[in-house]
């Protein structure tokens, strides 16, 4: 009987038990998140492709595609900018707030340079997109990327917030793993949207 009692965990190893619980709940609920929005770029991905198979030229005649500068560009920034995150969360990993807030500060300068480069893009693809599929289809995969890379810059700063409230410690970064996780899958899949408009032929 005794030895039964003293079997029973403690009210502090019960705590441990449901936080590591909540955090594998939140990891899975994050990682489903993604997966959906996968789905979601390979549907746009799908509809790019047929529309582009079953036109006779692409880019149709008399329509110049944009410049790679931008782009090529802009991947240098998002890549600079997974690194960045990456590091906050290893940073948190080991206790370390100060790199957590340094590397999440990098992260965000990355995520607004992204945005407003892709902005002045989309000055010049505006008459394009209004005059032929191939605009029209460049245009919308570019759009709905830029919304995933502004939803992700807003969790980054809603990190970076809690970041310099003293919110996180190694213990408690369910946030910050869920926000690298994003940031990085937003990269990885601005990594295909460059291939495809801009290098595949």
């Amino acid at each position: 009987m005794e030895r039964a009692l003293n079997d029973r965990p403690t009210a502090s190893q019960q705590t441990l038990v449901e936080a590591q619980q909540r955090k594998k709940i939140g990891l899975l609920g994050i990682t489903f998140f993604i997966a959906s929005e996968s789905m979601f770029f390979l549907g746009l991905f799908m509809a790019y492709f047929y529309v582009r198979n079953t036109s006779q030229a692409w880019p149709p005649e008399g329509v110049t595609p944009p410049s790679i500068v931008p782009a090529a560009f802009n991947t240098l920034i998002a890549l600079i900018g997974s690194v960045a995150v990456i590091y906050a969360g290893r940073a948190i990993a080991r206790d370390n707030r100060r790199h957590l807030v340094g590397g999440m500060v990098v992260a965000i300068t990355c995520g607004v340079v992204f945005m407003a480069v892709q902005a002045a893009e989309f000055a010049d693809l505006s008459i394009m997109a209004q005059g032929s599929a191939y605009g029209s289809t460049f245009t919308f995969l570019l759009v709905f990327h830029v919304l995933r890379v502004f939803c992700g810059v807003a969790l980054m700063a809603a990190v970076l917030v809690r970041a310099l409230m003293g919110q996180f410690s190694k213990d408690h970064r369910l946030m910050v793993q869920a926000t690298e996780m994003y940031w990085v899958f937003i990269t990885g899949v601005w990594l295909v949207v460059f291939y495809v408009l801009y290098i595949y032929k």
